[in-house]
């Protein structure tokens, strides 16, 4: 109830949130002129207190104001507002409570000021009227709805789970299981045994009984090497070293072959119709094949790519290497001796790979005057190299979905990669032919200037010029 309370020479409003609410959805407002005998008293028995002297506003604990909300502007709001904000059972008890005071066609009003069902209104109004109480813990009666399917077909549940005995793995170490059949086919052979059931309800049963479809997780490393944890230390360490120094320091690594062609190219693009591409992948039907080999500037935020047309091999990479110190390395730091490289230690440029040692000295250290240190990254560890997320990566997002149908295209995608950060990447073809199998003699390795680091010699070693470079 909202009540209306007129002094001496002022009108103010006097009520609650919820009495604001109900006088905004149905107009209930009671006048008291305490100008009258009547008035006071029936103030004074409403509010326990003395009527206000005067034109002053009472100091009752109760909202009050000196001008009288407009009901109809703010009607449809209020009843909005209990639709959104009451429990479904408050909610509609109360839609009915309020039909009732309205009288004659307040079901029908209700239901357009609240934007309730004119069901949900008439049954809160027959609920108020007889008083049907409901367990606390419910919102509706017992009974509605359709049965569970464990309770309207007993077998459903005994079959089902003989079905996922023999399809079933599960973790030792935790509860977690999961299957490797999927819905249709338990649909299938329920209905071979008489069970109609649908593929929502055998996915809501068995993620009941913690199962469900997964797939492999990359998660669980091999046989750490003893050495990792500090050759991860180290390299850090020398990372920190050659940048504060203004050094060079480079990631390099082969990203994974591509073939040229119409062929599909995992991912999706925004466009009215899908790329056709050859429902085969065979290198046969390919018109060449790209090997792109990475080189990332860690200081300058800058990706080098060298793509290659022949094999993947150490010549080729230290090549790229070579071509990246004149064109690009040797302006970016000038009058600068030495050059840290961070790799992977298999691949083309692995730390047992004697070809790559030994075109190191002979291109990098002897042709270039560089003192060049490699630090390779442990074994099971290639994920860590930086080029991996800061160069592929990206790479990778920019040309998925479009089907690489010519080296002019995929240059194009690897020119055109960039990011927030400000990574610039410069592409180029390499049409040289590289043979494998090239070996290097124990007295070609006897001769190379190399020093071997204190920690972890096999990863971390450093290639001196044997003579003045050019």
């Amino acid at each position: 109830m909202a009540y209306r309370i007129i002094t001496d020479a002022k009108v103010s409003i006097q009520y609650t949130v919820l009495e604001l609410i109900i006088r905004c959805v149905i107009k209930i407002v009671e006048t008291i002129d305490c100008r009258t005998r009547a008035g006071r008293r029936r103030y004074r028995t409403l509010f326990k207190c003395r009527p206000p002297r005067r034109s002053q506003p009472t100091n009752q604990d109760c909202t009050s104001s000196s001008q009288e909300p407009d009901p109809d502007s703010s009607r449809d709001e209020a009843a909005r507002f209990i639709a959104k904000t009451f429990p479904e059972r408050e909610r509609r008890q109360f839609a009915g409570y309020l039909a009732i005071q309205v009288g004659r066609g307040g079901v029908q009003e209700i239901s357009r000021k609240t934007g309730l069902d004119a069901k949900t209104v008439r049954k809160g109004k027959k609920e108020v009227l007889n008083q049907e109480a409901l367990p606390e813990a419910r919102q509706r009666r017992r009974g509605g709805g359709r049965r569970p399917k464990a309770r309207a077909e007993p077998r459903y549940e005994p079959i089902l789970q003989k079905l996922v005995e023999d399809e079933v793995a599960g973790n030792p170490m935790s509860d977690k299981r999961w299957t490797r059949k999927t819905l249709r086919w338990f649909k299938k052979l329920l209905g071979a045994s008489g069970i109609d059931a649908a593929s929502s309800t055998i996915r809501a049963t068995m993620k009941r009984w913690g199962i469900s479809l997964r797939k492999n997780v990359k998660s669980k490393s091999g046989k750490r090497h003893p050495e990792r944890d500090a050759q991860f230390e180290y390299i850090k360490q020398k990372k920190r070293e050659f940048l504060d120094a203004g050094k060079p320091v480079i990631s390099v690594d082969a990203k994974k072959k591509e073939l040229i062609g119409n062929f599909k190219n995992d991912g999706r693009t925004w466009r009215k119709n899908p790329h056709e591409v050859l429902d085969h992948d065979f290198p046969s039907l390919a018109e060449g094949k790209l090997v792109p080999y990475g080189i990332y500037d860690l200081a300058r935020n800058e990706g080098h790519v060298y793509c290659g047309t022949s094999r993947d091999t150490a010549e080729f990479a230290v090549d790229a290497l070579l071509d990246w110190w004149r064109e690009a390395g040797r302006a970016a730091y000038p009058h600068q001796p030495e050059l840290l490289i961070l790799c992977d230690s298999g691949g083309s440029n692995g730390y047992r790979i004697r070809k790559w040692k030994w075109d190191l000295q002979n291109k990098l250290a002897d042709g270039a005057g560089l003192a060049v240190t490699v630090c390779h990254y442990p074994s099971g560890a290639s994920k860590y190299n930086p080029i991996e997320r800061r160069l592929f990566s990206y790479i990778s997002i920019n040309w998925a979905g479009e089907p690489l149908t010519s080296y002019e295209k995929a240059l194009g995608f690897i020119r055109s990669t960039r990011t927030d950060k400000g990574l610039r990447v410069d592409a180029r073809l390499v049409d040289k032919t590289y043979e494998k199998g090239l070996r290097v003699s124990d007295e070609e390795m006897a001769a190379l200037n190399i020093e071997r680091h204190p920690v972890c010699p096999k990863w971390n070693y450093t290639l001196r010029p044997r003579r003045a470079g050019p």
